[in-house]
């Protein structure tokens, strides 16, 4: 659960090259949160450097990265942040859920995730980094199995068995032989207690050192809807988990209204 020294670009070999780059690039700044010289990019990406360049050299020229000429270091323009303000709803929008994760992160000291379906996997939108030495470390942008996180699971709490059961099939048919089959009884059971509760809680399940307490935020734009958690190491979501939901609960992003009940987790 240490800081991982590089990001890791998924294979190309069934993507475009430059595309995932590109992306690879803007989750490396939003996860490293400063500015970055070119050898700092082609280490942390693990890209040859003259990739690296002309890639920086391209967005610089289109406006989505600044260059500063004393320190030698590029930093993501103001342009890249409104390009999807329309898709989440505005920049208020964007804002208050920020917002609330520092908040968050700031209250409680562990790492806060921002998550939504993609496909068929669980994909971070956005990672506020916990403080302590020993946290849960995890990149934006980082694909999951749904059934085996806890936003994943609030998330799939939402659809209908119907609609469960036809996305496990899909799932395993497509990615059962990378991420492992999904037994459809073992999913409707966590899903079940998800159901229940309006909550989820994990405890070791994507990784046998790490626990996760998440909920749903309310839809946005016709975009689908988001999962909020709060994860850190196992021994301290034993301890905290019903405080930190309880917090989870109250902000307001979530409203007020709907009341969760704490009487369960998952190992």
């Amino acid at each position: 659960m240490a800081p991982v020294k590089r990001l890791t670009i998924v294979n190309p070999s069934s993507t475009v090259k430059s595309a995932v780059r590109v992306l690879s690039l803007f989750e490396l700044f939003e996860y490293e949160k400063r500015p970055l010289r070119i050898s700092e990019i082609v280490d942390k990406l693990d890209v040859p450097q003259s990739s690296i360049s002309m890639l920086m050299r391209t967005l610089r020229e289109r406006g989505y990265v600044d260059f500063n000429a004393v320190s030698r270091d590029y930093i993501p323009s103001p342009r890249l942040s409104f390009l999807g303000d329309w898709a989440a709803g505005g920049a208020a929008n964007r804002e208050a859920i920020q917002t609330e994760m520092r908040r968050l992160a700031d209250e409680i000291g562990e790492t806060v995730l921002l998550g939504r379906q993609s496909g068929l996997l669980l994909q971070y939108l956005a990672i506020i980094q916990g403080q302590h030495p020993v946290r849960l470390v995890i990149s934006t942008g980082s694909l999951r199995p749904m059934h085996r996180t806890a936003i994943g699971i609030v998330l799939l709490s939402r659809m209908s068995d119907d609609e469960i059961g036809r996305f496990i099939r899909r799932y395993n048919a497509e990615h059962g032989k990378n991420y492992g089959i999904a037994g459809l009884d073992d999913v409707m059971n966590t899903v079940g207690e998800a159901r229940r509760t309006g909550y989820y809680c994990s405890m070791g399940m994507a990784s046998s050192h790490a626990g996760v307490v998440a909920r749903v935020l309310p839809s946005v734009r016709g975009h689908g809807e988001m999962g909020l958690g709060i994860g850190g190491p196992v021994e301290r979501v034993k301890t905290n988990w019903i405080q930190w939901l309880e917090i989870l609960s109250g902000i307001s992003l979530f409203g007020r209204d709907r009341k969760v009940s704490s009487s369960s987790t998952s190992q």
